[in-house]
């Protein structure tokens, strides 16, 4: 589900580091780290997928939020990052913060219209060329 949600960044190239993150190893590495929260579809295929980790001073980050391109604009999306903001807040998280490509338009209105703010701007953060856009929301 993650590599067709990501299909537009990867392109298929087995060798990019995103195509090599959502490998099953990958994730069960990271599953050791993240809370992980997927939605299902008939309680079988994984339509939904959100993560986070907890940091200092109350401070969480997202590192992934997908929704699977068949289900996509369904909502499905906004019901997975309020469940897990409500989810943070609960553990005494006061901020969120992840970081979203600047050509993906689709995300970036998503998290405007989801309460977030623009903090800043990574240039070739995730490798040459792919810049990043800083995004936070408070929780209180």
């Amino acid at each position: 589900m993650l590599l067709e949600a990501f299909e537009w960044f990867h392109k298929g190239d087995q060798n990019s580091w995103l195509y090599r993150s959502f490998m099953p190893s990958s994730l069960e590495s990271f599953g050791k780290t993240l809370d992980i929260l997927v939605a299902t579809e008939d309680g079988k295929n994984i339509v939904g997928y959100i993560s986070s980790s907890n940091a200092i001073f109350g401070v969480a980050y997202i590192p992934t939020v997908a929704v699977h391109p068949s289900c996509q604009r369904s909502g499905l999306g906004k019901r997975l990052l309020e469940y897990k903001l409500d989810i943070l807040k609960e553990r005494g998280m006061r901020k969120v913060w992840l970081l979203v490509t600047k050509t993906n338009f689709p995300a970036i209105m998503f998290y405007l219209k989801n309460g977030f703010v623009i903090e800043g701007y990574l240039k070739d953060h995730t490798g040459p060329g792919s810049d990043e856009i800083l995004f936070s929301k408070f929780l209180s």
